[in-house]
Protein backbone atom coordinates (compact mmCIF):
# COMPACT_ATOMS: atom_id res chain seq x y z
CA UNK A 1 0.00 0.00 0.00
CA UNK A 2 1.00 3.29 -0.47
CA UNK A 3 2.93 5.02 2.41
CA UNK A 4 2.41 8.75 3.47
CA UNK A 5 4.79 11.72 3.35
CA UNK A 6 14.41 8.60 -0.64
CA UNK A 7 28.16 -3.35 -12.17
CA UNK A 8 24.55 -4.86 -10.51
CA UNK A 9 24.83 -8.74 -10.33
CA UNK A 10 21.28 -10.00 -9.17
CA UNK A 11 21.26 -12.64 -6.04
CA UNK A 12 22.76 -16.06 -7.38
CA UNK A 13 19.72 -18.37 -7.21
CA UNK A 14 22.10 -21.40 -8.04
CA UNK A 15 23.51 -21.14 -4.64
CA UNK A 16 22.95 -23.41 -1.96
CA UNK A 17 20.36 -23.32 0.94
CA UNK A 18 22.95 -22.54 3.09
CA UNK A 19 22.94 -18.92 1.77
CA UNK A 20 19.92 -18.18 3.78
CA UNK A 21 20.79 -19.88 6.73
CA UNK A 22 21.27 -16.62 8.77
CA UNK A 23 18.57 -16.65 11.50
CA UNK A 24 16.65 -14.34 12.09
CA UNK A 25 18.40 -12.24 8.98
CA UNK A 26 15.68 -9.10 8.20
CA UNK A 27 17.29 -8.83 4.74
CA UNK A 28 20.27 -10.51 2.65
CA UNK A 29 21.60 -8.25 0.06
CA UNK A 30 22.99 -9.87 -3.07
CA UNK A 31 26.70 -10.19 -3.82
CA UNK A 32 28.52 -7.64 -5.62
CA UNK A 33 31.75 -8.82 -7.54
CA UNK A 34 32.95 -4.86 -7.50
CA UNK A 35 32.91 -2.34 -5.06
CA UNK A 36 30.42 -1.71 -3.19
CA UNK A 37 27.89 1.25 -4.13
CA UNK A 38 27.67 4.80 -3.19
CA UNK A 39 23.84 4.63 -2.54
CA UNK A 40 22.50 1.98 -0.53
CA UNK A 41 20.28 -0.82 -2.46
CA UNK A 42 17.59 -0.44 0.68
CA UNK A 43 17.23 3.29 2.65
CA UNK A 44 14.66 2.92 5.66
CA UNK A 45 14.15 6.80 7.58
CA UNK A 46 11.73 6.69 10.06
CA UNK A 47 9.22 3.98 9.14
CA UNK A 48 6.31 3.19 11.12
CA UNK A 49 3.22 1.07 11.72
CA UNK A 50 0.16 1.27 13.37
CA UNK A 51 -3.27 -0.55 13.51
CA UNK A 52 -6.75 1.09 14.67
CA UNK A 53 -8.70 -1.09 16.97
CA UNK A 54 -11.62 -0.73 19.14
CA UNK A 55 -9.34 -0.19 22.04
CA UNK A 56 -7.12 2.37 20.63
CA UNK A 57 -4.10 2.59 18.10
CA UNK A 58 -1.40 0.02 18.57
CA UNK A 59 2.06 1.01 17.78
CA UNK A 60 3.80 -2.23 15.81
CA UNK A 61 6.56 -0.74 15.10
CA UNK A 62 7.77 2.60 15.96
CA UNK A 63 9.68 4.95 13.70
CA UNK A 64 12.96 2.91 12.60
CA UNK A 65 15.82 3.85 10.36
CA UNK A 66 18.50 1.23 9.00
CA UNK A 67 20.26 1.02 5.02
CA UNK A 68 21.24 -2.09 3.68
CA UNK A 69 24.26 -1.94 0.84
CA UNK A 70 24.98 -4.13 -2.04
CA UNK A 71 26.58 -6.93 -0.45
CA UNK A 72 25.56 -6.80 3.68
CA UNK A 73 23.44 -8.69 5.86
CA UNK A 74 21.37 -6.48 8.17
CA UNK A 75 19.41 -8.64 11.13
CA UNK A 76 17.05 -7.87 13.05
CA UNK A 77 16.47 -9.27 16.49
CA UNK A 78 13.86 -8.82 19.40
CA UNK A 79 11.31 -10.99 20.98
CA UNK A 80 7.65 -11.76 19.45
CA UNK A 81 5.51 -9.05 18.81
CA UNK A 82 8.45 -6.46 18.61
CA UNK A 83 7.62 -5.70 14.90
CA UNK A 84 10.00 -7.17 12.86
CA UNK A 85 7.78 -9.18 10.95
CA UNK A 86 5.49 -6.10 10.17
CA UNK A 87 8.38 -4.30 9.41
CA UNK A 88 9.59 -6.73 6.88
CA UNK A 89 5.92 -6.42 5.15
CA UNK A 90 5.57 -2.76 5.12
CA UNK A 91 9.16 -2.46 3.30
CA UNK A 92 7.35 -5.23 0.82
CA UNK A 93 4.04 -3.20 0.70
CA UNK A 94 2.14 -6.19 2.15
CA UNK A 95 0.31 -5.00 5.02
CA UNK A 96 -3.39 -4.64 4.35
CA UNK A 97 -4.83 -1.50 3.47
CA UNK A 98 -7.16 0.44 5.29
CA UNK A 99 -6.24 -1.56 7.95
CA UNK A 100 -2.49 -0.30 8.87
CA UNK A 101 -1.43 3.53 9.37
CA UNK A 102 1.93 3.67 7.42
CA UNK A 103 4.45 6.74 8.03
CA UNK A 104 8.12 6.60 6.87
CA UNK A 105 10.37 9.87 5.84
CA UNK A 106 12.59 7.61 3.52
CA UNK A 107 11.87 4.13 1.78
CA UNK A 108 14.20 4.28 -1.22
CA UNK A 109 15.03 0.67 -3.12
CA UNK A 110 17.79 0.22 -5.22
CA UNK A 111 17.09 4.29 -6.22
CA UNK A 112 13.11 4.26 -6.43
CA UNK A 113 10.85 6.08 -3.78
CA UNK A 114 8.77 3.69 -3.02
CA UNK A 115 6.60 6.22 -0.96
CA UNK A 116 5.48 7.77 -4.35
CA UNK A 117 4.04 4.69 -5.83
CA UNK A 118 0.97 3.04 -6.38
CA UNK A 119 0.76 -0.40 -5.44
CA UNK A 120 0.64 -1.43 -8.76
CA UNK A 121 3.35 0.88 -9.57
CA UNK A 122 5.02 -0.99 -6.73
CA UNK A 123 5.32 -4.44 -8.00
CA UNK A 124 6.14 -3.64 -11.45
CA UNK A 125 9.53 -1.82 -9.58
CA UNK A 126 10.05 -4.42 -7.19
CA UNK A 127 8.67 -7.62 -8.79
CA UNK A 128 11.79 -9.86 -9.41
CA UNK A 129 14.10 -7.34 -7.65
CA UNK A 130 13.02 -7.80 -4.19
CA UNK A 131 11.36 -11.21 -2.72
CA UNK A 132 10.42 -12.08 0.96
CA UNK A 133 10.82 -15.62 2.96
CA UNK A 134 7.10 -15.73 5.07
CA UNK A 135 7.48 -17.29 8.19
CA UNK A 136 4.27 -20.15 8.06
CA UNK A 137 4.13 -21.55 4.53
CA UNK A 138 1.10 -23.29 5.55
CA UNK A 139 -0.95 -19.95 5.44
CA UNK A 140 1.17 -18.49 2.64
CA UNK A 141 1.11 -21.23 0.16
CA UNK A 142 -2.22 -21.46 -1.44
CA UNK A 143 -3.73 -24.75 -1.13
CA UNK A 144 -5.63 -25.34 -4.47
CA UNK A 145 -2.66 -25.01 -6.34
CA UNK A 146 0.22 -27.40 -6.73
CA UNK A 147 3.51 -25.69 -5.50
CA UNK A 148 5.01 -26.49 -8.86
CA UNK A 149 2.33 -24.08 -9.98
CA UNK A 150 3.14 -21.34 -7.70
CA UNK A 151 6.49 -20.84 -7.98
CA UNK A 152 5.60 -21.15 -12.03
CA UNK A 153 3.44 -18.39 -11.63
CA UNK A 154 6.52 -16.21 -9.85
CA UNK A 155 8.45 -17.12 -13.44
CA UNK A 156 5.79 -16.45 -15.44
CA UNK A 157 5.11 -12.87 -14.05
CA UNK A 158 8.29 -11.74 -13.27
CA UNK A 159 10.47 -13.75 -15.74
CA UNK A 160 9.32 -13.94 -18.60
CA UNK A 161 9.16 -17.19 -19.02
CA UNK A 162 6.70 -19.72 -20.12
CA UNK A 163 4.57 -21.91 -18.56
CA UNK A 164 6.60 -24.96 -19.66
CA UNK A 165 9.82 -23.41 -18.74
CA UNK A 166 8.81 -22.43 -15.69
CA UNK A 167 7.65 -25.74 -14.72
CA UNK A 168 11.07 -27.26 -15.54
CA UNK A 169 12.83 -24.43 -13.22
CA UNK A 170 10.09 -25.22 -10.49
CA UNK A 171 12.25 -28.47 -10.48
CA UNK A 172 15.37 -27.49 -10.74
CA UNK A 173 14.90 -25.19 -7.69
CA UNK A 174 12.82 -27.55 -5.71
CA UNK A 175 15.91 -29.95 -5.78
CA UNK A 176 18.39 -27.07 -5.14
CA UNK A 177 17.05 -26.23 -1.43
CA UNK A 178 17.10 -29.49 -0.85
CA UNK A 179 13.81 -31.58 -1.62
CA UNK A 180 14.14 -35.36 -2.68
CA UNK A 181 12.43 -36.30 -5.82
CA UNK A 182 11.66 -32.83 -6.69
CA UNK A 183 10.19 -33.96 -10.20
CA UNK A 184 7.34 -36.00 -7.96
CA UNK A 185 6.91 -33.30 -5.72
CA UNK A 186 6.47 -30.37 -7.78
CA UNK A 187 3.09 -31.52 -8.39
CA UNK A 188 2.34 -31.99 -4.82
CA UNK A 189 -0.09 -29.60 -3.15
CA UNK A 190 0.77 -27.85 0.09
CA UNK A 191 -0.55 -30.50 2.43
CA UNK A 192 0.82 -33.13 1.06
CA UNK A 193 4.15 -32.08 2.27
CA UNK A 194 5.63 -31.51 5.54
CA UNK A 195 5.95 -28.54 7.49
CA UNK A 196 10.01 -28.58 6.25
CA UNK A 197 9.32 -29.21 3.28
CA UNK A 198 6.91 -26.43 2.77
CA UNK A 199 9.49 -24.09 3.80
CA UNK A 200 11.78 -25.10 1.33
CA UNK A 201 9.39 -24.28 -1.23
CA UNK A 202 8.98 -20.86 -0.33
CA UNK A 203 12.73 -20.48 -0.29
CA UNK A 204 12.71 -21.64 -3.65
CA UNK A 205 9.93 -19.49 -4.42
CA UNK A 206 11.30 -16.33 -2.86
CA UNK A 207 14.95 -17.25 -4.76
CA UNK A 208 13.99 -17.82 -8.15
CA UNK A 209 13.45 -14.71 -9.57
CA UNK A 210 17.35 -14.22 -8.36
CA UNK A 211 15.79 -10.88 -6.03
CA UNK A 212 18.51 -8.51 -5.69
CA UNK A 213 17.19 -7.80 -2.21
CA UNK A 214 15.76 -10.88 -0.22
CA UNK A 215 14.24 -10.33 3.30
CA UNK A 216 13.83 -13.61 5.23
CA UNK A 217 11.34 -13.98 8.22
CA UNK A 218 12.63 -16.37 10.30
CA UNK A 219 12.99 -18.51 7.42
CA UNK A 220 14.71 -22.19 8.92
CA UNK A 221 12.62 -21.96 12.00
CA UNK A 222 10.72 -25.04 10.35
CA UNK A 223 13.24 -26.70 8.60
CA UNK A 224 15.18 -29.75 9.88
CA UNK A 225 19.03 -30.28 10.34
CA UNK A 226 18.83 -32.16 6.77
Amino acid sequence: MPLRNADKKPFDAGSTIDDVHQGAALATAAAARGPAAAAPLLDVGGLSARFPTDYGEVRAVEPVSFTIREGETLAVVGESGSGKSVTSLAIMGLLPEGRARLTADRLVFDGTDLTALTPAERRRACGSRMAMIFQEPMTSLNPVYTVGWQIAEVLVAHAGLSWRQGHRRAIELLAMVGIPEAAERVEAYPHQLSGGMRQRVMIAMALACRPRLLIADEPTTALDVT
